[in-house]
């Protein structure tokens, strides 16, 4: 008999082996089968293009994940799809308008026509043959805001959502408490066109350097877009009140201060009353978007029916925006205790299960409220938020020589009420370029960086070092009693906890106000000469225990920053002051026994 030549042998053995393998790889295969670039068309003919995944060989119909996204919807690169459909969902991811193949333009999904696509949406997963007509929704950032704008609608088979780490436009993006942020213009380069641009979002060399470099020459913030190179006309436009197309950033940059504009889509107080169905919130203690998770969760806790309450859950812990998703042992600089660095999916799949029936309420979820101690490196809870506090504890801001001499010759924070002492005195002057001075720190700069508190304007208090472990846990607020000679101005205020051998890490993130909105960021009001007015702070929610020994810094400064719309302090429009026309801003804080600067924190409630 013939031999076969040894090549051949060696390929016929290839052949069957991986015969062998698709033989075992088709009995029991990946567990789930996935169905690419299904167009699904919405009420007004538009078609959303998505990916469905779901588990291979049910036994039955299968309940439904929806995740209504501006990102990327390959459910064979994204982890969530398989997990879920190999634990019995159905996974659908489905692009808003403008984004892949769906149709529509992009500015229709900050508004309601997203809402009314979500529950377009939801209805036809429900009307599937595989569908058993329960669909969630799940997702961070802009997806956390989707499942809210889909809620407002009422949907009828819309069983739950999870929305973590949600923006809130109008309310933290595209401003900041009326400070219109740069970062905009890198999120709608990191979604320009159809496609996702993770080499853009990657290179913070490219996109940092840009807005430095117009910030270095006082361009117009309306030029930012375009000089990051978005398309403003032809891809990121929105319709201005002429009815014509103009750049979506202009437009923004148009109704900062305007409410109805803001916030015209945003769940009205009827929207939360018709919300019957169990909520999961997410955000963490340095999520930039935290103000609006918390808005949200606040008008559902206002406003929702009583029954609301017991499936209403909130999660809290030592993140930033992305590590509230997928959290890591280290964020910025800080090592995240083991106990914080949940499994997400696995919390997402077992409050699912609870809140279609399917299985018992997570074990993690011991109330209502789950917060993370840092310091005592634990979960604890409570029934509501404001249940987590216990008493406040309040500083003072003081200087017997009235304005601080730098970080080493600071000013005081103090429980003694301070005596007549004089202002301290900050200069705003919108000709300078701090930013440029320290622009070596800037790519490192993380949670435990001090370098701030170096600065030429900033005015530095400590307090006396704790003499004994001190929990706090909610925001922490600053009161400043201001005057100036300049109708508007901006300030920043930073607070860190230095410890006994001098490391630092951030409480929160920085707060940035502006005068014009002092009382709230839809009221403008200009100061007049002589008026002495209260500038009001508000930082992110937190719970840490303060170890004795350790102190208290809170940095204050100028605002003046690449990161934001600069305010020239002229009291012109937002965003089209004459930079020749710049104003230096003296700004005198007070704090004296009548006219009291204060510093609030918010006590610890008893660990349960």
């Amino acid at each position: 008999m013939r031999r076969m030549p040894l090549v051949k042998q060696t390929t016929a053995a290839a052949t069957l082996a991986l015969l062998g393998t698709a033989v075992a790889a088709a009995q029991t295969g990946p567990g789930y089968d996935i169905q690419m670039s299904r167009m699904i068309p919405m009420r007004d003919g538009v078609e959303l293009e998505a990916w469905i995944t779901k588990p291979s060989d049910p036994t039955g119909r299968v309940p439904t994940i929806l995740e209504l996204t501006q990102y990327s919807i390959d459910g064979g690169t994204r982890p969530e799809p398989p997990y879920f459909a190999q634990h019995g969902y159905a996974f659908v991811q489905a692009e808003v308008r403008g984004r892949g193949r769906s149709g529509g333009v992009k500015s229709d999904n900050l508004g309601p026509t997203v809402g009314r696509d979500g529950y377009d949406l939801v209805e036809w997963i429900a009307r599937q043959p595989w569908s058993n007509a329960q669909v969630v929704m799940y997702g961070g950032s802009y997806v956390g805001m989707t499942q809210w704008r889909t809620a407002t609608q009422h949907p009828p088979h819309l069983a739950a959502i999870a929305p973590y780490v949600p923006i809130y436009p109008g309310w933290d993006i595209p401003n900041t408490n009326g400070i219109p942020q740069a970062w905009t213009a890198v999120i709608l380069g990191y979604t320009s066109g159809r496609t996702l641009n993770t080499g853009f979002i990657a290179n913070q060399e490219y996109w940092a350097g840009k807005m430095l470099k117009q910030y270095a020459a006082q361009r117009p913030f309306t030029e930012l877009d375009r000089a990051v190179g978005i398309a403003a006309d032809d891809d990121w436009w929105m319709t201005d009140e002429h009815g014509a197309r103009a750049p979506l950033m202009t437009v923004w940059l148009d109704h900062v201060g305007d409410e109805a504009f803001n916030l015209a889509a945003e769940p009205k107080p009827q929207d939360y009353a018709a919300m019957g169905f169990p909520l999961l919130t997410a955000t963490g203690y340095f999520d930039d978007d935290q103000p609006g998770a918390l808005h949200y969760y606040r008008g559902h806790v206002a406003h929702a029916a009583p029954a609301a309450a017991a499936k209403r859950y909130l999660l809290i812990g030592p993140w930033d925006h992305g590590g509230t998703q997928t959290p890591e042992k280290e964020i910025e600089g800080l090592a995240i205790p083991p106990a914080a660095v949940l499994d997400m999916k696995k919390l997402h799949l077992e409050w699912y299960d609870w809140a279609l029936g399917r299985g018992p309420l997570p074990e993690f979820f011991r109330d209502h409220v789950a917060y993370f101690m840092m310091g005592a490196g634990e979960w604890r809870y409570a029934s509501t938020l404001e249940g987590a506090s216990a008493g406040e504890l309040v500083l003072h801001l003081a200087d017997g020589a009235g304005t601080p001499q730098g970080i080493f010759r600071s000013g005081a924070l103090t429980a003694r009420p301070p005596g007549n002492e004089p202002p301290a005195l900050m200069v705003s002057d919108p000709r300078e370029l701090p930013e440029l001075e320290v622009a070596q720190y800037l790519p490192g700069e993380n949670l435990t960086s001090q370098f701030r508190g170096f600065e030429k304007r900033a005015l530095v208090f400590h307090s006396e070092p704790f003499a004994q472990d001190t929990e706090i846990a909610g925001q922490m607020r600053l009161t400043l009693v201001c005057e100036a000679d300049a109708p508007d101005f901006d300030l920043w205020a930073q607070l860190m906890l230095v410890n006994a051998d001098g490391s630092a890490v951030q409480l929160g993130l920085p707060d940035v106000r502006r005068a014009r909105f002092r009382e709230g960021f839809f009221k403008q009001q200009l100061l007049k000469p002589g008026q002495r007015v209260e500038i009001p702070f508000e930082f992110q929610w937190v719970a840490w225990r303060i170890p004795a020994g350790a102190r208290l810094r809170l940095v204050l400064m100028p605002l003046n920053s690449p990161v934001y719309q600069k305010n020239y302090n002229t009291g012109g429009r937002i965003g089209y002051e004459d930079p020749q026309q710049a104003r230096v801003a003296h700004i005198r804080i007070f704090h004296d026994a009548k006219r009291s600067s204060r510093l609030v924190l918010p006590l610890a409630a008893a660990a349960r």
